[in-house]
């Protein structure tokens, strides 16, 4: 990496042996667009190379990564997102834009802020038909890094990688109030090979949100080979697979994370027209304090829906929850298939719930419980109709 590829064009540098420290004007007031971008594409044409931010709040419109860049922003260093309406459009919709990129990054102890309050207001005030920036969107990229940033007040999602692989998410702090719309954490859409760790995410909408929907009207890509671990959930709807799963959700592994006041555990949410295969999904050593509903599988959610594909149908399948800890919750949960696709081959193993009602399983096939406990405050702890298996 030669230091040449670090550079800001028209602005100063003080060089490091890989890294080009960017001399702008960090008082939240001026716009640094234009010099960000010029630092970035002439890093890029030259190579890449790592940028760095130093200390000091920075105002942005939309900005694009580009391949071989990673963008560093120091202890200390915010990028704060324009909230002029007029700055996001087209391929520029976004905060943070890139497309078909290889090994971009984003790293540093520094924030990247939303600025996120007025456009919630404008959502609201328009009933809830406003289009809004996301904070970080990649489409088509490989080698994606983001790492220890902390990303907040996103005016929507905080964090997408579409139709991605290889994509390694890690050490990140994303907040936003839980009253704040639609505000999810971490989205990877048609991604394959996502890792996930060490982050702890507390938001208005899904904390993570796995998604395989279709793209441009067509069956693409699933979203598969997804690893989740030593994460902290807070406030949010929970760790959750789709709704989008007409592509497709697979072989998801997520292991040693904790939810804490979360509306909703483990969730997996679809309906017909939006639905697809979600097969071979794993949750291992879970602890779950004061969350709503621990677990959920919803095949009737109808937040989104779509009657265009009436064969996109839901089918779940292959799903283990082991070594799961829940207190405090006020129902253990709601785990239910449909009449014309039951969940098939559901195992449940070391679980201990204890909520106010009991856990409801409904329209599922092959369901294994071994060395479980649910504990109701009042009434049955298992409720069950048109399932079969062993051990209840």
């Amino acid at each position: 990496m030669e230091t040449a590829a670090c550079h800001s064009a028209g602005q100063s540098v003080t060089p490091t042996p890989s890294a080009g420290v960017l001399a702008l004007i960090g008082d939240g007031i001026t716009n640094q667009t234009k010099p960000l971008q010029r630092a970035i594409d002439s890093c890029g044409a030259a190579g890449g190379g790592t940028l760095v931010i130093p200390a000091g709040t920075y105002l942005i419109s939309p900005i694009t990564l580009r391949s071989q860049v990673t963008l560093q922003l120091s202890a200390g260093a915010t990028l704060l997102a324009s909230t002029n309406a007029a700055d996001y459009s087209g391929k520029l919709s976004n905060l943070i834009n890139g497309d078909s990129l290889t090994n971009a990054s984003l790293t540093g102890q520094g924030t990247i802020d939303g600025n996120g309050a007025i456009w919630w207001q404008r959502y609201l005030d328009s009933g809830k038909t406003l289009n809004r920036p996301r904070l970080i969107y990649i489409t088509r990229s490989s080698n994606l890094t983001v790492d220890s940033l902390t990303l907040t007040n996103s005016p929507s999602f905080h964090l997408v990688p579409y139709q991605c692989q290889n994509v390694t998410i890690k050490n990140l702090t994303i907040t936003a109030p839980a009253t704040s719309p639609n505000t999810d954490g971490i989205d990877p859409a048609n991604c394959t090979h996502v890792v996930i760790q060490n982050c702890t995410i507390d938001t208005g909408d899904d904390n993570i949100a796995i998604k395989g929907g279709r793209v441009s009207g067509q069956i693409a890509q699933p979203c598969r080979d997804i690893q989740i671990s030593n994460c902290r959930f807070l406030h949010g709807h929970g760790l959750s697979v789709g709704s989008e799963a007409s592509s497709g959700v697979a072989d998801v592994a997520v292991s040693n994370c904790t939810f804490t006041g979360t509306t909703n555990g483990i969730r997996i949410k679809s309906q017909t027209g939006l639905g697809g295969s979600v097969q071979n999904l794993a949750y291992s050593q879970i602890t779950m304090t004061d969350v709503t509903n621990p677990l959920i599988i919803d095949l009737a959610y109808a937040l989104n829906a779509n009657n265009s594909y009436p064969t996109d149908v839901p089918a779940v399948g292959n799903i283990t929850i082991s070594q799961l800890t829940a207190t405090g919750a006020k129902s253990a949960g709601n785990m239910v298939g449909l009449t014309n696709s039951l969940i098939q081959n559901l195992t449940l193993s070391a679980v201990q719930i204890s909520a106010q009602t009991g856990l409801v399983l409904q329209n599922a096939r092959n369901v294994t419980m071994t060395n479980w406990r649910v504990q109701a405050a009042s009434g049955q702890s298992l409720i069950t109709q048109n399932v079969t298996g062993t051990g209840f």
